[in-house]
Protein backbone atom coordinates (compact mmCIF):
# COMPACT_ATOMS: atom_id res chain seq x y z
CA UNK A 1 0.00 0.00 0.00
CA UNK A 2 2.91 2.03 0.94
CA UNK A 3 4.39 2.15 -2.75
CA UNK A 4 0.78 3.05 -4.03
CA UNK A 5 0.37 6.12 -1.84
CA UNK A 6 3.79 7.08 -2.52
CA UNK A 7 2.65 6.63 -6.60
CA UNK A 8 -0.20 8.67 -5.96
CA UNK A 9 0.89 11.65 -3.95
CA UNK A 10 3.27 11.78 -5.99
CA UNK A 11 0.80 12.26 -9.15
CA UNK A 12 -1.09 14.59 -6.98
CA UNK A 13 1.84 16.80 -6.63
CA UNK A 14 2.43 17.39 -10.62
CA UNK A 15 -1.66 17.67 -10.96
CA UNK A 16 -1.24 20.43 -8.88
CA UNK A 17 1.66 22.31 -11.09
CA UNK A 18 -0.67 22.86 -13.54
CA UNK A 19 -3.98 25.33 -12.46
CA UNK A 20 -7.11 24.87 -14.82
CA UNK A 21 -10.20 26.48 -14.24
CA UNK A 22 -13.31 25.43 -16.54
CA UNK A 23 -12.45 25.75 -20.24
CA UNK A 24 -8.90 26.00 -19.69
CA UNK A 25 -8.20 22.67 -18.61
CA UNK A 26 -4.44 22.37 -20.99
CA UNK A 27 -2.44 22.24 -18.54
CA UNK A 28 -4.00 20.04 -16.75
CA UNK A 29 -4.75 17.76 -19.49
CA UNK A 30 -1.00 17.37 -20.75
CA UNK A 31 0.46 15.84 -16.93
CA UNK A 32 -2.52 13.05 -17.54
CA UNK A 33 -1.68 12.69 -21.15
CA UNK A 34 1.61 12.15 -19.94
CA UNK A 35 1.12 9.93 -17.35
CA UNK A 36 -1.12 7.67 -19.55
CA UNK A 37 1.45 7.66 -22.35
CA UNK A 38 4.49 6.80 -19.89
CA UNK A 39 2.24 3.48 -18.65
CA UNK A 40 1.10 2.61 -22.09
CA UNK A 41 -2.17 3.30 -20.77
CA UNK A 42 -4.94 3.15 -23.91
CA UNK A 43 -6.79 6.60 -23.65
CA UNK A 44 -7.98 9.65 -26.61
CA UNK A 45 -9.57 12.55 -26.25
CA UNK A 46 -13.00 13.90 -27.27
CA UNK A 47 -13.66 17.11 -29.19
CA UNK A 48 -14.58 18.77 -25.84
CA UNK A 49 -11.57 17.99 -24.34
CA UNK A 50 -12.45 14.66 -22.04
CA UNK A 51 -10.03 12.72 -21.70
CA UNK A 52 -11.25 8.34 -21.69
CA UNK A 53 -8.05 5.80 -20.59
CA UNK A 54 -9.19 2.00 -20.50
CA UNK A 55 -7.22 -0.97 -18.88
CA UNK A 56 -9.00 -3.56 -21.21
CA UNK A 57 -10.10 -7.05 -18.60
CA UNK A 58 -9.65 -10.46 -19.27
CA UNK A 59 -13.08 -11.22 -19.64
CA UNK A 60 -16.46 -10.21 -21.89
CA UNK A 61 -19.23 -11.56 -18.99
CA UNK A 62 -18.05 -8.67 -16.91
CA UNK A 63 -19.46 -5.11 -16.44
CA UNK A 64 -16.96 -2.24 -17.44
CA UNK A 65 -16.42 0.02 -14.47
CA UNK A 66 -15.27 4.11 -14.98
CA UNK A 67 -13.84 6.34 -12.53
CA UNK A 68 -14.69 9.66 -13.16
CA UNK A 69 -13.01 13.06 -12.06
CA UNK A 70 -12.98 16.26 -13.24
CA UNK A 71 -10.20 18.58 -14.09
CA UNK A 72 -11.33 21.88 -13.58
CA UNK A 73 -11.47 24.22 -10.54
CA UNK A 74 -13.42 27.63 -9.53
CA UNK A 75 -11.09 30.46 -10.61
CA UNK A 76 -11.74 33.69 -12.65
CA UNK A 77 -11.53 33.84 -16.90
CA UNK A 78 -9.29 37.58 -18.16
CA UNK A 79 -11.40 38.72 -20.52
CA UNK A 80 -10.02 42.34 -20.70
CA UNK A 81 -6.70 43.35 -20.16
CA UNK A 82 -5.57 47.18 -20.64
CA UNK A 83 -1.64 47.63 -19.52
CA UNK A 84 -1.36 45.79 -16.49
CA UNK A 85 -5.22 46.09 -15.49
CA UNK A 86 -7.98 43.79 -16.73
CA UNK A 87 -11.15 42.28 -16.25
CA UNK A 88 -12.20 38.90 -15.37
CA UNK A 89 -15.42 37.17 -14.58
CA UNK A 90 -15.69 34.40 -11.68
CA UNK A 91 -15.97 30.77 -13.37
CA UNK A 92 -18.04 28.21 -10.71
CA UNK A 93 -18.96 29.00 -7.05
CA UNK A 94 -15.97 30.90 -5.90
CA UNK A 95 -16.30 32.44 -2.38
CA UNK A 96 -18.51 35.75 -2.38
CA UNK A 97 -15.45 37.18 -0.11
CA UNK A 98 -13.09 37.06 -3.31
CA UNK A 99 -16.01 39.68 -5.15
CA UNK A 100 -15.85 41.91 -2.21
CA UNK A 101 -12.33 41.96 -0.71
CA UNK A 102 -8.81 42.63 -2.28
CA UNK A 103 -7.55 38.55 -2.93
CA UNK A 104 -3.70 37.33 -4.06
CA UNK A 105 -4.66 35.87 -7.74
CA UNK A 106 -2.20 34.43 -10.23
CA UNK A 107 -2.60 35.19 -13.98
CA UNK A 108 -1.66 31.45 -16.46
CA UNK A 109 -0.73 32.81 -19.76
CA UNK A 110 -0.76 30.10 -22.10
CA UNK A 111 2.82 29.03 -21.70
CA UNK A 112 1.85 28.25 -17.75
CA UNK A 113 3.91 31.30 -16.91
CA UNK A 114 2.19 32.90 -13.58
CA UNK A 115 1.91 36.69 -13.53
CA UNK A 116 1.12 37.57 -9.53
CA UNK A 117 -1.91 39.84 -9.23
CA UNK A 118 -4.73 41.13 -6.77
CA UNK A 119 -8.64 40.40 -7.50
CA UNK A 120 -10.52 43.79 -6.36
CA UNK A 121 -14.19 44.56 -6.17
CA UNK A 122 -15.70 45.69 -9.98
CA UNK A 123 -18.01 48.17 -8.34
CA UNK A 124 -17.56 49.83 -4.91
CA UNK A 125 -22.28 50.18 -4.88
CA UNK A 126 -22.35 46.62 -6.36
CA UNK A 127 -19.44 44.53 -6.06
CA UNK A 128 -20.66 41.03 -7.03
CA UNK A 129 -22.48 42.19 -10.29
CA UNK A 130 -21.57 43.65 -13.49
CA UNK A 131 -24.87 43.39 -16.09
CA UNK A 132 -25.55 40.11 -13.96
CA UNK A 133 -22.23 38.57 -13.96
CA UNK A 134 -19.81 38.29 -11.34
CA UNK A 135 -16.95 40.78 -11.98
CA UNK A 136 -13.62 41.29 -10.41
CA UNK A 137 -11.35 44.11 -11.65
CA UNK A 138 -7.43 42.82 -11.99
CA UNK A 139 -4.23 44.17 -11.26
CA UNK A 140 -1.56 42.63 -12.25
CA UNK A 141 2.16 43.50 -11.23
CA UNK A 142 2.78 44.19 -14.82
CA UNK A 143 1.58 43.93 -18.49
CA UNK A 144 1.06 41.10 -20.54
CA UNK A 145 0.73 40.48 -24.18
CA UNK A 146 -0.90 37.02 -24.24
CA UNK A 147 -4.21 35.84 -26.37
CA UNK A 148 -7.26 36.60 -24.09
CA UNK A 149 -9.15 34.78 -22.53
CA UNK A 150 -6.80 33.28 -20.10
CA UNK A 151 -7.16 31.34 -16.13
CA UNK A 152 -6.78 33.23 -13.14
CA UNK A 153 -6.33 30.93 -9.92
CA UNK A 154 -5.96 31.82 -6.23
CA UNK A 155 -2.30 32.30 -4.81
CA UNK A 156 -2.64 29.03 -2.96
CA UNK A 157 -0.09 26.62 -2.47
CA UNK A 158 0.45 23.83 -5.20
CA UNK A 159 0.58 21.36 -3.07
CA UNK A 160 2.08 21.00 0.41
CA UNK A 161 1.57 18.03 3.38
CA UNK A 162 1.75 18.95 7.33
CA UNK A 163 1.81 15.54 9.37
CA UNK A 164 -1.84 13.89 8.04
CA UNK A 165 -2.89 16.95 5.88
CA UNK A 166 -2.98 17.61 1.95
CA UNK A 167 -3.23 21.29 1.42
CA UNK A 168 -3.93 22.54 -2.09
CA UNK A 169 -6.00 25.22 -3.67
CA UNK A 170 -7.48 22.69 -6.27
CA UNK A 171 -8.12 19.20 -4.33
CA UNK A 172 -11.00 19.71 -6.18
CA UNK A 173 -11.17 17.14 -8.44
CA UNK A 174 -7.09 16.84 -8.39
CA UNK A 175 -7.44 14.49 -5.50
CA UNK A 176 -9.94 12.05 -7.32
CA UNK A 177 -7.76 12.89 -10.90
CA UNK A 178 -4.58 11.54 -9.14
CA UNK A 179 -6.73 8.83 -7.51
CA UNK A 180 -8.03 7.81 -11.02
CA UNK A 181 -4.57 7.71 -12.61
CA UNK A 182 -2.98 5.71 -9.66
CA UNK A 183 -5.89 2.62 -9.76
CA UNK A 184 -5.15 2.53 -13.87
CA UNK A 185 -1.53 2.46 -13.43
CA UNK A 186 -1.83 -0.26 -10.64
CA UNK A 187 -4.33 -2.56 -12.13
CA UNK A 188 -3.58 -2.88 -15.96
CA UNK A 189 -3.83 -6.40 -17.01
CA UNK A 190 -5.27 -7.22 -12.96
CA UNK A 191 -8.52 -6.91 -13.68
CA UNK A 192 -11.70 -9.28 -15.38
CA UNK A 193 -13.52 -6.09 -16.83
CA UNK A 194 -12.58 -3.28 -18.82
CA UNK A 195 -11.91 -0.31 -16.28
CA UNK A 196 -12.01 3.22 -17.44
CA UNK A 197 -10.79 6.46 -16.26
CA UNK A 198 -12.87 9.55 -17.31
CA UNK A 199 -11.37 13.08 -16.71
CA UNK A 200 -13.85 15.50 -18.10
CA UNK A 201 -13.46 19.69 -18.02
CA UNK A 202 -15.93 22.48 -17.36
CA UNK A 203 -17.41 20.65 -14.24
CA UNK A 204 -17.35 23.35 -12.43
CA UNK A 205 -19.80 25.09 -14.79
CA UNK A 206 -22.49 23.05 -14.86
CA UNK A 207 -21.28 19.43 -15.40
CA UNK A 208 -20.45 20.05 -18.92
CA UNK A 209 -17.76 17.59 -20.19
CA UNK A 210 -19.37 14.83 -18.46
CA UNK A 211 -23.07 15.67 -19.47
CA UNK A 212 -21.90 15.80 -22.97
CA UNK A 213 -19.98 12.27 -22.79
CA UNK A 214 -23.22 10.93 -21.00
CA UNK A 215 -25.46 12.31 -23.95
CA UNK A 216 -22.99 10.75 -26.69
CA UNK A 217 -23.14 7.15 -25.03
CA UNK A 218 -19.09 7.39 -25.00
CA UNK A 219 -18.92 4.89 -22.52
CA UNK A 220 -20.72 1.01 -22.91
CA UNK A 221 -23.96 1.41 -21.71
CA UNK A 222 -23.67 -1.64 -18.99
CA UNK A 223 -20.97 0.57 -17.24
CA UNK A 224 -20.82 1.58 -13.66
CA UNK A 225 -20.21 4.88 -13.20
CA UNK A 226 -18.38 5.56 -9.78
CA UNK A 227 -17.82 9.98 -9.01
CA UNK A 228 -14.47 10.03 -7.71
CA UNK A 229 -14.51 14.07 -5.82
CA UNK A 230 -13.02 15.67 -3.26
CA UNK A 231 -16.44 17.08 -1.62
CA UNK A 232 -17.17 19.56 1.21
CA UNK A 233 -16.93 18.49 5.20
CA UNK A 234 -20.68 17.93 6.11
CA UNK A 235 -22.35 17.08 9.65
CA UNK A 236 -21.49 13.54 10.59
CA UNK A 237 -18.35 13.08 7.63
CA UNK A 238 -15.16 13.37 9.83
CA UNK A 239 -11.74 14.00 8.36
CA UNK A 240 -9.71 11.30 8.77
CA UNK A 241 -12.96 9.00 9.39
CA UNK A 242 -12.10 7.16 6.15
CA UNK A 243 -13.32 7.95 2.18
CA UNK A 244 -17.31 8.33 1.84
CA UNK A 245 -18.87 5.89 -0.28
CA UNK A 246 -21.26 8.49 -1.61
CA UNK A 247 -24.82 7.27 -1.65
CA UNK A 248 -26.21 10.82 -3.03
CA UNK A 249 -25.58 14.13 -3.52
CA UNK A 250 -27.30 17.65 -3.64
CA UNK A 251 -29.73 16.82 -6.59
CA UNK A 252 -30.31 12.88 -6.77
CA UNK A 253 -29.84 9.82 -4.78
CA UNK A 254 -27.35 6.82 -6.36
CA UNK A 255 -27.92 3.66 -7.70
CA UNK A 256 -27.88 0.37 -4.69
CA UNK A 257 -26.72 -2.04 -7.13
CA UNK A 258 -23.85 -0.07 -8.28
CA UNK A 259 -22.85 0.78 -4.41
CA UNK A 260 -22.45 -3.21 -3.95
CA UNK A 261 -19.33 -2.83 -5.97
CA UNK A 262 -17.85 -0.62 -3.47
CA UNK A 263 -19.33 -2.55 -1.09
CA UNK A 264 -18.32 -5.92 -1.97
CA UNK A 265 -14.87 -3.84 -1.93
CA UNK A 266 -14.69 -2.82 1.25
CA UNK A 267 -15.37 -6.41 2.52
CA UNK A 268 -12.05 -7.59 0.68
CA UNK A 269 -10.48 -5.14 2.31
CA UNK A 270 -11.38 -5.57 5.86
CA UNK A 271 -10.71 -9.00 5.67
CA UNK A 272 -7.38 -8.22 5.39
CA UNK A 273 -7.34 -5.53 7.66
CA UNK A 274 -9.92 -5.07 9.99
CA UNK A 275 -8.99 -1.19 10.50
CA UNK A 276 -9.37 -0.43 7.47
CA UNK A 277 -11.83 3.13 6.83
CA UNK A 278 -14.18 4.07 5.37
CA UNK A 279 -17.85 6.16 5.59
CA UNK A 280 -21.01 6.25 4.05
CA UNK A 281 -23.35 9.08 3.58
CA UNK A 282 -25.63 11.56 1.65
CA UNK A 283 -23.15 14.23 0.33
CA UNK A 284 -25.62 17.05 -0.13
CA UNK A 285 -22.93 19.67 -0.38
CA UNK A 286 -22.70 19.56 -3.83
CA UNK A 287 -23.44 18.06 -7.72
CA UNK A 288 -21.54 15.63 -8.92
CA UNK A 289 -20.89 13.51 -12.14
CA UNK A 290 -22.67 10.37 -11.12
CA UNK A 291 -26.15 12.50 -11.46
CA UNK A 292 -25.19 13.28 -14.65
CA UNK A 293 -24.59 9.67 -15.79
CA UNK A 294 -27.54 8.90 -14.12
CA UNK A 295 -29.49 11.09 -16.38
CA UNK A 296 -28.59 9.55 -19.19
CA UNK A 297 -29.37 5.65 -17.84
CA UNK A 298 -26.08 5.03 -16.33
CA UNK A 299 -26.15 2.80 -13.04
CA UNK A 300 -24.25 4.89 -11.01
CA UNK A 301 -22.31 5.84 -7.57
CA UNK A 302 -19.92 7.99 -5.95
CA UNK A 303 -16.49 7.92 -3.43
CA UNK A 304 -15.90 11.28 -1.63
CA UNK A 305 -12.78 12.36 0.03
CA UNK A 306 -13.70 14.57 3.04
CA UNK A 307 -12.46 18.10 1.98
CA UNK A 308 -11.89 21.04 4.09
CA UNK A 309 -12.19 24.79 2.93
CA UNK A 310 -14.55 23.63 0.18
CA UNK A 311 -13.82 25.62 -3.26
CA UNK A 312 -11.26 27.65 -1.24
CA UNK A 313 -13.73 29.42 1.21
CA UNK A 314 -12.67 29.04 4.85
CA UNK A 315 -16.47 29.34 6.12
CA UNK A 316 -18.98 29.13 3.32
CA UNK A 317 -19.06 30.14 -0.37
CA UNK A 318 -21.84 33.14 0.51
CA UNK A 319 -20.22 34.35 3.80
CA UNK A 320 -18.84 38.00 2.87
CA UNK A 321 -16.88 38.10 5.50
CA UNK A 322 -14.96 35.05 5.16
CA UNK A 323 -11.59 34.73 3.49
CA UNK A 324 -9.91 32.56 0.41
CA UNK A 325 -8.17 29.47 1.84
CA UNK A 326 -6.20 26.31 0.44
CA UNK A 327 -8.81 23.39 0.51
CA UNK A 328 -7.55 20.55 2.58
CA UNK A 329 -7.43 16.72 3.05
CA UNK A 330 -6.87 13.99 5.19
CA UNK A 331 -3.30 12.00 3.98
CA UNK A 332 -5.28 8.77 5.12
CA UNK A 333 -8.48 9.11 4.04
CA UNK A 334 -6.84 9.78 0.35
CA UNK A 335 -4.69 6.52 0.93
CA UNK A 336 -7.71 4.50 1.62
CA UNK A 337 -9.42 5.95 -1.23
CA UNK A 338 -6.86 4.81 -3.22
CA UNK A 339 -6.89 1.59 -1.90
CA UNK A 340 -10.81 0.91 -1.97
CA UNK A 341 -11.09 2.34 -6.06
CA UNK A 342 -7.72 -0.14 -6.80
CA UNK A 343 -10.00 -3.24 -4.90
CA UNK A 344 -13.28 -1.95 -6.16
CA UNK A 345 -11.28 -2.00 -10.52
CA UNK A 346 -10.57 -5.88 -9.33
CA UNK A 347 -13.66 -7.25 -7.62
CA UNK A 348 -16.65 -6.05 -10.33
CA UNK A 349 -16.94 -9.75 -11.13
CA UNK A 350 -17.26 -10.78 -7.53
CA UNK A 351 -20.38 -8.13 -7.01
CA UNK A 352 -21.82 -8.21 -10.67
CA UNK A 353 -22.77 -11.96 -9.27
CA UNK A 354 -25.24 -10.83 -6.80
CA UNK A 355 -28.82 -11.21 -7.40
CA UNK A 356 -30.12 -7.32 -7.71
CA UNK A 357 -30.84 -6.01 -4.57
CA UNK A 358 -29.98 -9.16 -2.31
CA UNK A 359 -29.34 -6.90 0.45
CA UNK A 360 -30.25 -9.29 3.65
CA UNK A 361 -30.30 -12.81 3.82
CA UNK A 362 -33.59 -14.60 4.36
CA UNK A 363 -35.47 -14.81 7.27
CA UNK A 364 -34.49 -18.29 9.25
CA UNK A 365 -36.79 -20.84 9.98
CA UNK A 366 -37.00 -20.96 13.26
CA UNK A 367 -38.34 -17.30 13.41
CA UNK A 368 -40.60 -17.71 10.91
CA UNK A 369 -41.95 -20.57 13.09
CA UNK A 370 -41.95 -18.06 16.02
CA UNK A 371 -44.16 -15.66 14.24
CA UNK A 372 -46.39 -18.10 12.72
CA UNK A 373 -46.74 -19.25 16.75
Amino acid sequence: MKNQTDRSITILKALGAAPATPFREDGCRKVISGILNATDIEHSQDAYGNILARNEGRALDVPPIAFVAHMDHPGFELTEVKGSKGLARSLGGIPIAALTKPTPVVVITPDLTRVNATALPHNSTDPTNRRGERIVTIEMDHSIDAQLPLSVVFDLPDFEIDGEIIRMRALDDLAGCAAVLSVLEQTAGQTKGDVYGVFTCAEEEGLLGARLLAEKGSLPAATIIVSVEASSLLPGVKLGGGPVIRVGDAMSTFDADAEQVLMTAVDSLRERDKDFKFQRRLMYGGVCEATAFKQYGYSVTGAAFPLGNYHNSTTYIDDPNGSVGAEFINLNDFANGVQLLTETSKSVCDASTLPPGKWIDPVPDNLRQRLLN
